[in-house]
Parts: C-alpha cells; structure tokens; sequence
C-alpha cells in the first residue's frame, strides 16, 4: 500500500460547538489574536474551553469523536472508520496563525498520537482572516509551503490528500485550489452526511494565454520572485489577478505567486537568461561555457542568479535560499580579477561561480568545477 500524506484544514468549529452563548461570542471576538492579544481573563476562559473540549475528545467512542471535530470526521471516514490502516501515512493538521488555531490543531496531533499516530501542526505564518491584506499575505506563504513541502512529499511518491472537512471556508475554499496542483485528491462531508464526497486531482493545463504572459515579462516574473517588491508603473501590463499593489509597489498575489512556481521549472531549463538585476553582469567567458549547460545544470543556474540578485539587492543573506547560495571571498591566492565565489551545484562535480566587484556591479568572470579560480 502507498504511503500517503494527508492535509487536514483546522476550524475553530470544535471550540464553538456545543458552548454557551458567552464563551460562542468570546470565541468569535478573539478569532484572529494571538496569545499575546489575549486579557489574562479571557485568555484563562479560552484555555479552560480548550481543556473542556480535550477532555471531551479523549473521552469519546470512535463515533462520538467524528462528531467533536470535524477534522477528524473527514480523516476518520477516510480509513473506513479504523485507523488501523494509517499507521505509515502522515497527518499534517494545518492552522491559522492564532492561540485558537494552535489549540485547535494541538488537541488533534495529540488526539492521533494517542492513537499511534503519525501527526504533526503546521500554523501558516501570518494566516488569519482579520482583513483581506493578513488572508492575503498568508495564502502567498501557504503557496510557498505546499511549494516546498507537499511537492516534496509527491516527489517522495507519497499520495497526497486534501482533507477539508474542517477550516474556515474561505480557506477550504483556496485549498481546493491549491488541490488541483498539489493533491491527488481532496475530501469533503456534506453536512449532515456520513459519507465521504471524493474529489480526484483533474488534469490540470495552464491555457496559454497565462504562459504567453509570463513568458514575455519573464524578467519582471523573476523580479518579482526574487524581490520585496517591483515599481506598480512596472506592472501595468500584468493581469491584475497575478499582483497585488499596495502604493507604489507591487508583489505576486498568491494566484500569481502559484502561476510562477508552477511555469518556472520548465521556463528555467529551456536556456540561461540575461540576469534580471542591474548589479550583475556575465563576461564573454562565462557567456561561452553557459551555451553546454544541459536542462538540469540551465535550470540551477537561473534558480541560483535568482538568488545572488536577492543577495545583491537586498543583502539579506540569512535568506535560505541564499545560504545555499554560499557566496563569499575566494580564499589562497586567486588568480585576478576574481575575488569572490558562489556555490552553483553540488552534486557529481561541484561547480561554482567566479567573479569580482566593479563598483556596486557583480561581474561573473566564469564558472567551473572544483574549489579556486579555473
């Protein structure tokens, strides 16, 4: 049997259901604090709550739970109503960036720990539904984790399942989305039903208008990638759905950011592009050994000039992306002008990047295998 890895949107409504009309208004006006944003009053009647509610789930048959948490209903009735068979999969519980979220999510990990569970949180930074810029803020970073680490899980040969029974709907809602480029299928529970509603991953083609787009603007896509931001005169020809503005800047909105991610990989291995920063500039030289880059070394290159331009622009270098980057002072005696050197690949034989300052400008002299100027 596959493994499987499963994604379980987390609502609140476990903490609302059943409780009184004092504590269903409290929970609703601090939907979106944080611990911190709590009075020691009302913090202290959320945490007994959340006792009561603990309490009530590890007391509860296999049925009655199904009941408590809607959560659970979805992943329970997906195992045929026994666990027994979920021991090698695991059980992502994903929340909002709140105290209610944690709790909610916390109760279900160690719910299916009791069980001999494999099960873990994940709070999506930023997330909440205070207003449309926090949603938007964290759906962008939602976009980046499944990026990062449910296609992980699908490279793995993990199957991947959506469970969206629980959550705030406009976050199922996303989710779904998301299903259709992440997942290998999503679940619901039509309220008031016992059986599971199946929703297998449809082949999904972007049109090519969408390509179209991104390919002759790829510059400004990776700018946008790589930066905190790109002046809105900039954007004016991109289709308002790919970008959010606030002021004068402009960043992805989560659907662009998506589009982005899902393009890059095959935009990246077709050829080596221009950099897309002022403060970089190739040599002849190098120009020369970039034309026998194959697919694979075409693509980790441009992921790697992507990261050296967030370097160079904005000097953050505590980024991940940029530590792997690794980008620093040539050490012995080199061979001028290089002075500096950057990790490109480290795989078979490692191959780096050669290059030296000119005034603010990063001039990649040449690029090779091995450690010191070739």
């Amino acid at each position: 049997m596959e493994q499987l890895v499963m994604v379980s949107s987390c609502g609140t409504s476990s903490l609302t259901n059943g409780a009184d009309g004092e504590m269903r208004d409290l929970l609703r006006r601090t939907a979106n604090y944080g611990k911190r944003e709590y009075s020691e009053e009302d913090r202290q009647k959320v945490d007994d709550r959340v006792r009561c509610v603990r309490e009530k789930l590890f007391s509860s048959s296999p049925e009655d739970v199904k009941r408590v948490s809607a959560e659970l209903h979805g992943l329970i009735s997906y195992y045929g109503n026994t666990l027994s068979n979920a021991s090698r999969n695991t059980h992502i519980f994903l929340h909002t960036d709140t105290y209610q979220g944690e709790c909610v999510a916390g109760i279900l990990v160690d719910w299916m720990l009791k069980q001999k569970q494999n099960a873990q949180s994940q709070a999506v930074e930023g997330l909440n539904t205070k207003n449309a810029d926090s949603f938007r803020e964290g759906m962008s970073r939602l976009v980046r984790w499944c990026d990062e680490t449910i296609r992980g899980y699908r490279d793995q040969k993990f199957r991947v399942v959506f469970n969206l029974v629980g959550g705030f709907k406009v976050l199922q809602g996303f989710l779904q989305t998301l299903g259709m480029f992440f997942a290998d299928e999503s679940v619901y529970v039509f309220e008031g039903e016992e059986s599971l509603l199946r929703i297998p991953r449809l082949p999904l083609d972007l049109d090519d208008g969408t390509k179209r787009v991104i390919r002759d603007n790829i510059d400004l896509f990776r700018r946008l990638g790589w930066s905190d931001g790109v002046k809105r005169a900039e954007c004016a020809s991109l289709p308002e759905t790919l970008v959010y503005c606030a002021g004068e800047e402009c960043v992805f909105s989560p659907w662009g950011d998506l589009l982005w991610r899902r393009i890059r990989p095959d935009l990246y291995a077709e050829r080596v592009l221009p950099s897309s920063s002022a403060k970089i500039r190739f040599t002849k030289a190098a120009e020369e050994t970039m034309k026998d880059f194959d697919m694979e070394r075409r693509s980790q290159f441009n992921e790697r000039l992507d990261d050296l331009a967030r370097f160079l622009e904005s000097g953050r270098s505590g980024d991940a992306n940029v530590k792997r980057l690794d980008f620093k002072p040539l050490k012995g005696d080199p061979k001028p002008p290089a002075t500096h050197e950057f990790d490109l690949w480290t795989d078979r034989r490692g191959w780096r990047g050669f290059g030296h300052f000119d005034g603010n400008v990063f001039v990649l002299d040449s690029v090779g295998e091995g450690i010191g100027h070739r």
